[in-house]
């Protein structure tokens, strides 16, 4: 998959949160909720993960993805690195 399909389908993604959460009138709180479950997710990964041999590496990149996509982004993170095996 090259790199601007991927940014496709990140834009795309953002706009269906920003539709769902500007039709609920809670747009900023469910952005920052969602950014808080992310990063939450995200150390606990790496916390929890380390018992198991599984390690997501802290980079900007995957801070932001955590970050916007909250915890199905942590999942979308574990599973690019298990298909990648990096």
């Amino acid at each position: 998959m090259s790199f601007t399909v991927f940014l496709g389908l990140l834009g795309v993604s953002a706009l269906g949160l920003w539709v769902y959460y500007g039709k609920n009138h809670r747009f900023f709180t469910g952005v920052i909720l969602t950014a808080l479950q992310g990063i939450c997710a995200f150390f606990a990964v790496n916390a929890i993960g380390s018992f198991f041999g599984v390690h997501i590496g802290a980079n900007p990149f995957t801070i932001a993805v955590s970050g916007l996509g909250g915890a199905p982004g942590v999942v979308l993170l574990l599973l690019l690195n298990t298909l990648a095996g990096v």
